[in-house]
């Protein structure tokens, strides 16, 4: 497909992330990359599949070669969500379709808000858009998640080695492309393991640790310790989701009956 010939870098408007700084003070929970205009019906955005298409295309071909143990998604929110109700949204309460001249597809959209564009090249082409339905005035953010194997169970050098490989796309990314520094300066400093109920938790060595608990889901800090440490990691539960967070909003504060570090 010309889509992966064409060398190309995304300029992601960081239009939201901007607006919450200069309104709190404090940088943006997660790397923004754009509100989006709604229709007039008011439960419909549409925006520029080409431009999306090629950040993720940009971004995920900057990954290290060899077993991927990361994924990159787009995440949808929007005004008067939190994200303990973000991480709980169902499959099918928003919507997502590439729509062109000669193309209209339905883009899964997975427990939590996010998605993954296919790769349309009639859409590419026709400068299609990306509809997002059921949400008033959206935004998308990029969001990593963990690879976690089918056995729950994983060594914390290998949440190191997936931490690496953000890492490396980080490095890839130019200082001189200014709306691409949300992503090249996020810290990824902590994992998010989110459970379809309750009862889940991060077991370190076998005990039940976390450092937060937003909703369902239940946050680590990383340490560089537990990994000279070889200590195994395990996601008891009903496991949904993990991904990679910055621990600034995340604080201990939070923490309601869950073992610290």
């Amino acid at each position: 497909m010309r889509i992966l010939a064409r060398s190309c870098i995304a300029f992601l408007a960081l239009a939201a992330g901007a607006a919450s700084t200069a309104s709190t003070g404090a940088p943006p929970a997660e790397p923004a990359v754009q509100s989006v205009t709604v229709g007039a019906s008011r439960a419909m955005a549409e925006i520029p599949y080409r431009y999306f298409l090629e950040a993720q295309h940009t971004l995920v071909r900057y990954l290290p070669p060899g077993p991927r143990l990361v994924d990159l998604w787009y995440r949808i929110s929007t005004a008067g969500l939190t994200e303990a109700q973000r991480d709980t949204l169902d499959e099918g309460r928003l919507t997502v379709s590439v729509r062109s001249r000669s193309v209209d597809v339905i883009v899964p959209v997975r427990r939590g808000a996010y998605f993954a564009l296919p790769e349309i090249q009639d859409a590419y082409d026709e400068r299609g858009e990306i509809v997002i339905g059921g949400s008033w005035r959206p935004w998308l953010s990029i969001w990593w998640t963990l690879r976690v194997p089918e056995s729950r169970r994983m060594p914390y050098a290998d949440i190191a080695r997936a931490r690496a490989q953000i890492g490396a796309v980080q490095r890839r990314v130019s200082a001189f492309h200014a709306r691409l520094q949300g992503v090249r300066r996020s810290p990824y400093d902590g994992i998010k393991a989110c459970f379809l109920d309750g009862s889940g938790a991060i077991l370190v060595e076998g005990r039940a640790v976390a450092d937060a608990v937003e909703g369902n889901c239940r946050v680590l800090f990383l340490d560089p310790a537990r990994e000279g440490r070889n200590e195994m990691v395990e996601f008891a539960g009903p496991l949904d989701i993990v991904s990679f967070i910055d621990r600034r909003y995340y604080t201990r504060a939070k923490l309601a009956g869950a073992g610290g570090t």
